[in-house]
């Protein structure tokens, strides 16, 4: 298992938590590590004093307490990224002044979780709005909105699909609407339209949740349309990964560029352009949202060929922001700073705590090596290019050609896990699928609470501020329409999006430092000859894409690329039946 450090971990303790209560003392946690699964709680102890688990209990989004001892590994607890969990140890009241918590939990992705974290106690206020999205409070509102239709396509991804119905459920203002689900597996699908149903009867709000395997039936009304398709995914995760491999292309995640991200453009492109052409017939109003990997490209590709409004999502800025505040050890919600570039690729080119710039004390403290260790990748990208930036460790150094040509390199800067561990996707994303799976059916099935609670994905935020009227800034993929003075035009870049009743729309962000902007313009060529791929069903381009593809250059040959290309395509044939007509 992957060995988080003490100071990372200390992101799961919301500051300024600790309060007495009249049934006991209190505390909260926030998911700022990624989506995870508990499956159980360890130990609590305060100021050096072990507390008996039996006295401690999860606060309810309405109150009630549910014993932690009932999360059990047969029972687990999904917690999305960006969830908020307040911890009631009953019976104990805290003398005023700073405490210490120790606090022990284990998980699914990562084991075993230790840490310790110090804290001023504070003066309890049962009215204190809830947490929103990303941590600001937002305040309490009397809107309601109309009736609004929210499809999700790919609803079988039971955790996403699940915490994306609990983010408009936990709302303000969305008391009624339906939800239309959509996959083609039947069996998680009714397993989505349960855990769907289960979350509505929780919230008290008058939400429907229609399911079917037939997307035309789903379409007609709809307001928004969320995409969270996978294309054949299961049965090419490994040749994604094993073939590469054979010609030193070596890949962690291997899902959004590279090798595996080309051919996954080429196995969800044409179904991707299909699912477009039916929203355009059935609601073209509707506000689509993609999630769905290789973001960039698949989003380029909808913006490309339709005039729906579209708009590509992810989490790396949110997370990416909150990590930096660890790092910098500032308060999150203080830290202001200006970032743009492209998806897994966008830099944060100014970092301001209290109207001073961070930048500098990044710098110094890259030099504890507990901190180094936790980024390698992204802290030797700052270091030499002199910008943090968005997506993982691991993850990051597919991108970019430095890290992975070669065996001492691999060594040197990568790390188990998301920190860059060889097939980590690969070798474990079966499986989480399947233990996601049975953490839902746990909860649909009465073996585990059903959490309620909003989480920082921006759908959820689009929407609220669409329907209320009320403002919200969000980070968003949109055509580059002089948005990024120095990428290419029309291609696809991640920047601030205001939102509001009018809808979505872009913030011009200017120049980027050119040694960044070089490196996703690089990409965006690559999504560039993705999108043409697709559009013309021309095998060509999706070959020189893998050849423009930096990691891949870096390792092979023109001559090796096409081979690997041709065997990739053979081995996943049956999947790329649109370019074979």
């Amino acid at each position: 298992m992957t060995v988080v450090p003490n100071f990372v971990l200390k992101r799961l303790y919301l500051k300024n938590s600790l309060r007495n209560t009249s049934r006991g003392c209190q505390f909260a946690l926030r998911n700022r590590l990624g989506s995870g699964t508990v499956t159980r709680f360890g130990g609590l102890e305060i100021d050096g004093v072990a507390h008996p688990l039996e006295n401690l209990f999860h606060v309810q989004p309405r109150g009630q307490l549910r014993p932690v001892l009932a999360i059990t590994p047969e029972a687990p607890q999904p917690l999305a990224t960006g969830t908020q969990v307040t911890l009631l140890l009953e019976g104990v009241q805290l003398e005023p002044g700073q405490h210490t918590l120790r606090v022990s939990l284990e998980t699914v992705e990562l084991g075993k979780l230790d840490f310790k974290v110090s804290d001023a106690l504070s003066e309890a206020d049962d009215a204190a709005p809830e947490p929103g999205p990303g941590g600001q409070m937002l305040p309490h509102t009397d809107w309601e909105s109309r009736p609004i239709k929210v499809a999700i396509l790919g609803a079988g991804s039971t955790v996403f699909a699940r915490q994306l119905m609990a983010d408009l459920l936990c709302t303000p203002g969305l008391e009624q609407g339906r939800f239309a689900l959509v996959d083609i597996d039947s069996k998680r699908l009714e397993l989505a339209q349960r855990i769907g149903q289960a979350l509505v009867d929780k919230s008290g709000r008058t939400w429907e949740v229609e399911a079917t395997a037939d997307r035309t039936q789903a379409l007609p009304g709809c307001d928004y349309v969320i995409n969270t398709i996978e294309v054949a995914g299961l049965r090419n995760v490994r040749p994604d990964y094993e073939i590469p491999l054979k010609y030193g292309v070596d890949q962690c995640i291997g899902d959004t560029i590279g090798p595996g991200g080309v051919f996954k453009v080429l196995r969800t492109g044409p179904v991707w352009l299909d699912i477009l052409r039916d929203i355009e017939r059935y609601c073209p109003q509707a506000v689509v949202m993609n999630y769905t990997n290789p973001m960039s490209a698949l989003t380029l590709l909808a913006l490309r060929a339709t005039p729906l409004q579209v708009v590509g999502l992810c989490h790396s800025v949110q997370g990416t922001s909150s990590q930096l505040a660890t790092y910098l050890d500032v308060p999150h919600e203080e830290l202001v700073f200006r970032c743009a570039g492209i998806n897994h690729m966008a830099w944060f080119t100014e970092l301001r705590y209290q109207g001073q710039d961070m930048y500098p004390h990044l710098f110094e403290v890259v030099r504890d090596p507990e901190i180094y260790e936790a980024d390698p990748v992204r802290f030797e990208i700052m270091l030499h290019l002199g910008a943090f930036v968005t997506e993982s460790s691991g993850h990051f150094s597919e991108y970019v050609p430095y890290f992975r040509k070669r065996p001492d390199l691999l060594a040197r800067y990568t790390r188990p896990g998301y920190r860059g561990e060889s097939g980590f996707y690969a070798h474990n994303w079966p499986r989480w699928r399947a233990e996601a799976e049975d953490a839902v059916r746990a909860q649909v099935e009465g073996r585990s609470e059903i959490l309620l609670e909003r989480s920082s994905e921006y759908g959820s935020v689009i929407v609220e501020a669409i329907e209320s009227g009320r403002p919200a800034v969000i980070y968003g993929n949109v055509l580059n329409q002089g948005l990024i003075d120095n990428l290419p035009a029309a291609g696809c870049v991640e920047v601030s999006i205001l939102v509001d009743a009018n809808g979505l729309q872009a913030t011009r962000f200017g120049p980027l430092p050119a040694q960044l902007a070089g490196l996703n313009a690089s990409h965006m060529y690559v999504h560039e000859l993705m999108v043409q791929a697709v559009l013309d069903r021309d095998r060509e381009a999706a070959l020189q894409a893998l050849m423009l593809d930096p990691l891949t250059a870096a390792v092979c040959s023109p001559q090796e690329i096409e081979r690997m290309f041709e065997e990739m395509w053979q081995a996943e044939r049956q999947d790329l039946a649109a370019f074979e007509g």
